[in-house]
């Protein structure tokens, strides 16, 4: 089933927790209000089916009442308590403790398409009432929508057949200098400029004419400012089906577009900056290994102090740039070889002096393991200087490889290193000054996504203070 075929905005300006099946029981509407309800994300059961969505509202894998309107199966067995069958709606009691620990009352009922093609089904979840009949309840129900509908942000209407405003509710009128009791029994042209109001009453005809939902984006100006509104507008059917007016929201949405084109003006804005001084950095990195090369003594280490300086700066560029996009995307898991790795960084930092038995080591990974080696050694170098001693050991289970990265530096006092690992950590004493930066957080960003865990250690066990070590533990393949 097509999603747009389904009135989304509507279930998501609900408050009650509901969900739409299509017809082979795969979720495809979960609103807000079932989120917060079940703790689970549209994100995450969207598309599935297998009665994903029972597990999420009763913690076990089950059909619930819309699957029972789908199959026309008895509602009345050990998961619910029937209460009401009218036409073709249930309305039931739960026997299932839900995963929230409150006793609920479910209502279902078909959806049809403009055909009168059955295309899902809808459920809807709320407390159970106390006192109430299920017929006050119902009542209670409409009252509940007169006052989402007074309260929302968002401008809710109806228009008839001869595009006169019949319902009309918005909180932000007032503020417009607007009075919302007014515009009910007035056409659009009485609140918007021509052309926007010949656009409401033109789609509001077609969608009664049609039985098709409308939605669009409108930008224009009004009350001397350029507003944009995302406009929705949906059928209104009577009892026999025929659609007789239309109902719709628009949602005032210039802030948020604003606030878009900021924010890609200013991602635009740093990736040039950030790659103006990453290619800065790598032609003067180049230039000081070429000085390095032609040097000698103390002097060619002086340069080498300067290369890895240059160095750490890129790594900066690329740690900020990492995490973004880490932020943004999941990763994809691979057989990787953490060997080729270690020695591949190694090599790049061959001024250090690094001890390493090498050996095959396969682990479920990316290639963006390198930068948690990348980020470890650059730590030590930065934490115990140029003459710093790092050796990195790599110990196998059955199921796991243990890394461990160990310097000779400063060591990390004890009370500090369940928080090392946080963005921008700022170390507490005078002989471990300065921060952590992005360095560590990103090795636990990358370590979490591979489904393995890190912590800081002593080199030697019970004496910080001669040197850390940090100790990565990954999938074995």
């Amino acid at each position: 089933m097509n999603r747009s075929q389904i009135p989304v905005s509507i279930f998501d300006h609900i408050q009650q927790p509901a969900l739409v099946l299509d017809c082979e029981g795969r979720v495809v509407v979960w609103n807000d209000g079932m989120e917060r309800y079940t703790g689970v994300s549209a994100e995450e059961i969207v598309g599935k089916g297998d009665y994903i969505h029972g597990k999420a509202l009763f913690g076990e894998i089950c059909p619930t009442l819309a699957n029972s309107i789908l199959t026309h199966s008895d509602a009345g067995n050990d998961h619910y308590r029937l209460l009401s069958h009218e036409g073709e709606e249930l309305l039931a009691r739960s026997c299932i403790p839900p995963a929230s620990g409150r006793e609920v009352v479910c209502m279902a009922a078909p959806l049809y398409d403009t055909t009168g093609r059955q295309i899902g089904a809808v459920e809807t979840i709320r407390d159970a009432p106390e006192e109430r009949t299920v017929e006050d309840s119902r009542g209670a129900s409409e009252e509940q929508v007169q006052i989402l509908a007074k309260t929302l942000p968002d401008m809710i209407f109806t228009l008839n057949r001869d595009g006169i405003f019949t319902q009309f509710y918005w909180t932000g009128a007032r503020n417009q200098g607007i009075d919302p009791e007014t515009i009910a029994g007035k056409t659009p042209h009485a609140l918007f400029p021509a052309e926007e109001a010949d656009f409401l009453a033109g789609a509001a005809h077609w969608v009664i004419e049609t039985g098709e939902a409308v939605s669009e984006t409108r930008s224009f100006s009004w009350r001397d400012e350029v507003r944009s509104f995302q406009i929705t507008i949906h059928p209104l059917h009577n009892a026999s089906g025929k659609a007789v007016a239309a109902t719709g929201v628009g949602r005032d949405i210039t802030r948020d577009l604003v606030c878009e084109r900021t924010s890609q003006l200013s991602s635009l804005y740093l990736d040039l900056l950030g790659t103006d001084i990453y290619n800065t950095s790598m032609v003067a990195a180049t230039i000081i290994e070429m000085l390095r090369e032609r040097l000698s003594g103390e002097e060619a280490e002086l340069a080498q102090r300067v290369k890895n300086t240059v160095e750490q700066g890129i790594n900066v560029i690329k740690n900020v740039e990492l995490l973004t996009a880490l932020n943004k995307h999941r990763i994809r898991l691979e057989p990787t070889d953490l060997n080729s790795i270690i020695r591949g960084q190694i090599q790049r930092y061959s001024g250090i002096e690094i001890r390493y038995e090498p050996g095959s080591y396969t682990v479920w990974a990316n290639p963006l393991l390198e930068h948690i080696l990348s980020n470890l050694i650059s730590n030590s170098i930065k934490f115990g200087g140029m003459k710093v001693r790092i050796e990195i050991s790599v110990m196998e289970t059955a199921d796991t490889v243990t890394l461990t990265v160990a310097d000779t530096g400063i060591g990390i006092p004890d009370h500090l290193k369940l928080n090392i690992f946080d963005r921008f950590s700022r170390e507490g004493s005078k002989t471990a000054s300065g921060s952590r930066g992005l360095g560590l957080h990103i090795v636990k960003t990358l370590v979490n996504q591979y489904g393995g865990r890190v912590w800081a250690a002593d080199r030697v066990p019970g004496k910080p203070e001669e040197g850390a070590a940090i100790k990565v533990i990954l999938q074995k393949c």
